[in-house]
């Protein structure tokens, strides 16, 4: 299981070598599934800009080479429900140096707006992320045009078990009576699609039961900014102090 905060909280890209499949199913797949129909009952869920229909097409063909069990005869949009990851396609333009969001089928956002953040390059989707520096975002995407796939791994503290935080529905504030906790962990692979300037985003969620003695360390050493931006309240950190001095 993923438990990327023991590492620390980092906001580098921190790119490495992908270590297992692109996409894969698991024993949770009917539960991602039934949960990504919810999602896409509340709002559209493939968001394009400036795409043409061969590049989605080509993102379609990687999609059905690396995962067999999908009906190969629909669409990008169909196909995409049936996967546990969420995709987006990435694009860039060696004319202007500009890169962008070029398309997005996200059912599970970690608490931000995909309708937001379609059109826009690396640097501006990444903007709100306290500390996180990408004024050579264009360096990065075409990179990631080129070369991988690679993975890296973000994560949050959340207190109610579900897959889908978009902004739309509130979370759950920590509960010192009924503390409920958990972590959300996103592990992203950039998938390479160079024959047309792009690469595959893909995001997939798990939900894990946390060390807190290792949370308890890492958010200690976040900053203020990044504390608040991920939703740790000093409420929640003298609630895993008190635990781990009782324990």
């Amino acid at each position: 299981m993923y438990h990327p905060y023991k590492k620390g909280y980092s906001v580098l890209p921190a790119l490495e070598k992908l270590d297992g499949p692109i996409f894969h199913k698991d024993v949770f797949y009917d539960e991602y599934i039934e949960a990504k129909i919810e999602s896409s009952k509340k709002r559209n869920l493939l968001l394009c800009s400036n795409i043409s229909e061969d590049i989605l097409d080509h993102a379609k063909s990687v999609i059905k080479e690396n995962a067999n069990w999908v009906n190969r005869d629909y669409d990008f949009n169909n196909i995409c429900m049936q996967l546990q990851e969420d995709v987006a396609i990435h694009r860039i333009d060696r004319s202007t140096n500009s890169n962008w969001l070029a398309a997005t089928h996200i059912a599970f956002p970690s608490s931000w707006r995909p309708e937001e953040k379609i059109g826009k390059g690396l640097e501006e989707i990444h903007q709100p992320v306290p500390g996180m520096n990408l004024k050579n975002s264009y360096k990065l995407a075409e990179t990631s045009c080129r070369l991988g796939p690679f993975q890296r791994f973000v994560w949050s503290p959340i207190f109610e078990y579900r897959l889908d935080f978009h902004p739309d529905n509130p979370k759950q504030k920590f509960d010192p009576k009924n503390p409920k906790i958990y972590i959300k962990v996103e592990k992203q692979i950039t998938y390479p699609l160079p024959d047309v300037d792009a690469f595959l985003f893909v995001l997939r969620q798990y939900i894990v039961e946390p060390d807190l003695i290792d949370l308890y360390r890492t958010c200690c050493t976040m900053t203020p900014e990044q504390k608040k931006y991920k939703g740790i309240t000093d409420e929640f950190l003298d609630f895993l102090f008190l635990w781990l001095d009782q324990s």
